[in-house]
């Protein structure tokens, strides 16, 4: 997603159904863009005849793709680069 020539956002759908480097600028979240590329995805994902997304996100993206229909299949903690955090996998049926 661009504005003003700066990209916003930017999401990423893998033909297994996959959404990876779903990303929103700080400054844009809350402005409907999240929305409008993942709306775009799911699009995609239908017209590939996907019978499902997933997604594995921050506790500061779940409540996003929870609105945007997806439900918790797993919390997890991850290891990365000797700092742990919890994440979510989360999926939706199309």
């Amino acid at each position: 997603a661009h504005i003003m020539n700066t990209i916003v956002g930017f999401g990423e759908l893998e033909a297994n159904g996959h959404i990876d480097c779903f990303y929103c600028h700080k400054n844009y979240q809350g402005c409907g863009v999240g929305k409008q590329i993942y709306r775009a995805i799911e699009a995609k994902a239908i017209e590939l005849s996907l019978s499902r997304l997933f997604v594995e996100v921050s506790i500061t993206a779940k409540p996003f793709f929870q609105r945007m229909g997806f439900s918790i299949v797993q919390k997890q903690e991850v290891t990365c680069r000797g700092e742990s955090f919890v994440n979510y996998v989360m999926e939706k049926s199309l």
